[in-house]
């Protein structure tokens, strides 16, 4: 006979995420600065959406693209900052089997193509 309280609330404990340890080639884009940073920048404002459909604006400082193998949602760690993989972009691919993550930052954290030790967790992971 299984243990009853009665107005107990039990609640399953909620399983922690499942990170795998990984490398990733680092980069950064920037949308108001135009160019290959934004696919429609009118007047000197970037008037884009990310791939996944969010605005750009949202995601500043912990959006990324990432290579189009990867679902959106799927989540790197760098250094201890979590960036969500909203959006795509024609040179993020595999290079060598390893995944370029451009994050969403107006400042670079490590040089262009660096490869660094990150942790990836995919959605509902």
């Amino acid at each position: 006979m299984p243990n009853h309280v009665e107005g107990a609330n039990i609640t399953e404990p909620t399983p922690e995420p499942q990170w795998t340890e990984t490398r990733v080639r680092y980069s950064h884009y920037w949308p108001p600065w135009g160019g290959p940073n934004c696919a429609r920048f009118v007047n000197g404002k970037c008037l884009s959406r990310t791939a996944s459909g969010a605005p750009w604006e949202e995601w500043v400082e912990k959006g990324c693209a990432c290579p189009k193998e990867l679902p959106f949602g799927t989540v790197f760690r760098i250094d201890g900052r979590e960036w969500t993989c909203v959006d795509r972009g024609s040179k993020v691919v595999y290079n060598r089997g390893i995944p370029w993550v451009d994050v969403m930052s107006p400042t670079a954290h490590y040089t262009y193509g660096q490869v660094i030790e990150a942790q990836v967790r995919l959605p509902g992971g």
